[in-house]
């Protein structure tokens, strides 16, 4: 499988997915030694790691966090709230607040 960079003005996303040849950990490296090559500075306090899994998936263990990366259940990317079992109800209730807020 192929590991995927996103990018968008100063963000990035990276994707790794689970049965690969190589771990998010060599993919983050690779990220971080490319970054240094490019006089880049990546900022890693507000670099974050979210681990989508099936819900009630069978014999799941959560990885270990990257090095001084919190792990989140459920994080913002470009407006959307994306969740770790995939569920849809944090963004929809954001999406919901939005939307009484601007009634009065």
């Amino acid at each position: 499988m192929i590991c995927l960079v996103f990018k968008y003005a100063d963000d990035n996303t990276l994707l790794v997915p689970e049965h690969t040849d190589t771990s998010i950990s060599s993919e983050f490296a690779h990220v971080r030694s490319w970054a240094a090559r490019n006089c880049l500075t990546l900022n890693l306090i507000k670099t974050k790691e979210l681990v989508f899994r099936r819900p009630r998936a069978l014999g799941f263990h959560m990885p270990l966090a990257l090095d001084n990366t919190e792990q989140l259940t459920c994080c913002k990317l470009l407006g959307v709230l994306f969740q770790s079992n995939f569920k849809m109800d944090s963004h929809v209730q954001y999406i919901l607040s939005q939307c009484s807020q601007r009634l009065y």
